[in-house]
């Protein structure tokens, strides 16, 4: 594939060692093309202007302004692209304010190559369904063009508030059960003989793996502050850690809800 076809990709970050290593990953395995890299704010937001890159991977913490200084300019400027915010620092603070201020999706160091270039893609396709939302902006609200659009960062945020790091298996498997489970009811129904095993295949690993790392994510979450925010989902505060499916159940339920109080285009 011609280099014009690629994927237009710009990285920042403070270590030039991890830039090359991304770099030849996007590019070998991705079929991207990194049309520049940098450690500071304003070089990322002048190379934007000029390359006008599908997807920006950078760090919050840069050598000359930051992150959200760099979101924030993106928007002022008219930017549009996929921008995946990469940090060491994993906050449910910060990772509240990316989103907030236009962030696409929130990643704690250390990630997979894999993974990553999985979330790339996931992100690319929803951007390429925007023109049609485009064409309808004056007859759809925003704030309704989507039920789902936003539905991932979401739960990121939640798990992170409740304590469990982006950083272990478990957090990848139960965001992938929730979303799973607002989308389908169903898959509740013999979580270890359905949900356990797709999730399993997908992540290329075994059903058992699967629960044991959603298990250990709630114990951790339940030495932090998972027992107040799962409150805060919930309704109630059950006299022990819940289950895995109860854990899943509750929280897809309350995304659910979520989803179905938002008002609906009328066709």
């Amino acid at each position: 594939m011609k280099e014009n076809e690629r994927r237009r990709v710009i990285l920042a970050d403070r270590d030039g060692f991890y830039l090359q290593r991304l770099k030849r990953s996007l590019e070998r395995k991705g079929n991207m093309a990194v049309m520049g890299m940098t450690d500071s704010g304003p070089a990322v937001l002048e190379m934007a202007k000029k390359v006008k890159p599908d997807v920006i991977l950078m760090d919050i913490l840069l050598g000359e302004r930051d992150g959200f200084w760099v979101l924030e300019n993106l928007k002022k400027e008219g930017i549009d692209c996929i921008c995946i915010m990469i940090s060491a620092i994993d906050s449910d603070k910060l990772v509240r304010q990316a989103i907030t201020l236009g962030a696409d999706y929130y990643m704690a160091k250390p990630i997979q190559g894999e993974l990553l270039m999985e979330r790339i893609y996931q992100l690319l396709e929803h951007e390429n369904g925007s023109s049609v939302r485009e064409a309808e902006k004056e007859e759809i609200p925003e704030a309704v063009e989507n039920p789902f659009r936003n539905l991932e960062g979401e739960i990121s945020v939640l798990l992170s508030r409740m304590g469990i790091s982006a950083s272990i298996k478990g957090y990848h498997f139960i965001r992938k059960a929730v979303m799973m489970a607002v989308e389908d009811q169903d898959v509740l129904v013999g979580i270890t003989k359905g949900l356990y095993p797709d999730i399993a295949k997908m992540y290329r690993t075994t059903a058992s793996k699967v629960e044991r790392a959603i298990r250990h994510a709630i114990e951790s979450a339940w030495k932090k502050n998972g027992p107040q925010v799962y409150f805060e989902v919930a309704g109630y505060l059950p006299a022990e850690k819940p289950t895995n499916g109860q854990f899943i159940a509750a929280l897809s339920e309350f995304f659910r809800i979520q989803r179905d109080e938002r008002p609906k285009k009328i066709s």
